[in-house]
């Protein structure tokens, strides 16, 4: 947080107000935010909208508006899983069947309550085969595939097809471990929201958006 400005007036009918800053007073526990990392390179900075204009020239980058309109900020430090698969369903426009609140029915983490019980995930997190279950729970045709069941090059041709997709049929969404990434934490799921090829980069869009903005890290 920054200064936190207040205003007095001695006499109204007389004075004119005077502005003061009072500095604000230091949280007991917690985190605001964490700095994010090299290799990362944070969507909102110079260099990392300069990746993005270039992204969307070339073509890169159609998936970016679907996914960051309906980008999720986990209701949990341990539902990343279940932001992400709400993230992917509401940018794909599924109609999860049931109301949310008032007459609206759209996607929360509430509702992805068959394959784990919800306790369950909030202590722990979810594994990378009841996240693929929990989303075809949800009626969406899903493909799983392991690191160790393809190559970095197919990676980056699904990359580009599935970013360079005018009509967003497909969201990419990934589980890795962010230690990889010089991040603290470990596990972690987020929806990709654009490529650049030339760059060889990806843009996350981290549903952690207490922790990290979208950022853009190598292949």
């Amino acid at each position: 947080g920054g200064a936190v400005p207040s205003a007095t007036c001695s006499d109204a009918a007389r004075a004119k107000p005077t502005l003061t800053t009072t500095a604000p007073t230091p949280p007991l526990a917690g985190f605001h935010r964490r700095v994010l990392p090299a290799p990362a390179v944070a969507l909102n900075s110079v260099a990392g909208k300069r990746l993005a204009k270039a992204a969307l020239a070339l073509g890169s980058m159609e998936s970016f508006f679907a996914v960051m309109s309906s980008l999720r900020t986990q209701d949990e430090p341990a539902y990343c899983g279940l932001g992400t698969l709400v993230t992917a369903l509401n940018a794909l426009d599924v109609d999860p069947g049931e109301v949310w609140k008032g007459p609206w029915r759209y996607y929360v983490e509430s509702m992805l309550d068959c394959c784990v019980d919800l306790d369950e995930v909030r202590e722990k997190g979810l594994t990378f085969a009841s996240w693929v279950c929990l989303a075809r729970c949800q009626g969406v045709a899903t493909t799983a595939t392991h690191t160790t069941d393809a190559t970095i090059d197919l990676f980056r041709e699904e990359l580009m097809r599935v970013c360079s997709a005018e009509d967003v049929a497909q969201v990419l969404c990934v589980a890795y471990s962010r230690r990889t990434l010089n991040q603290s934490g470990d596990g972690h799921f987020s929806p990709i929201a654009g490529y650049h090829p030339h760059e060889d980069m990806v843009l996350i869009a981290d549903v952690a958006r207490f922790k990290h903005p979208p950022h853009w890290v190598p292949v």
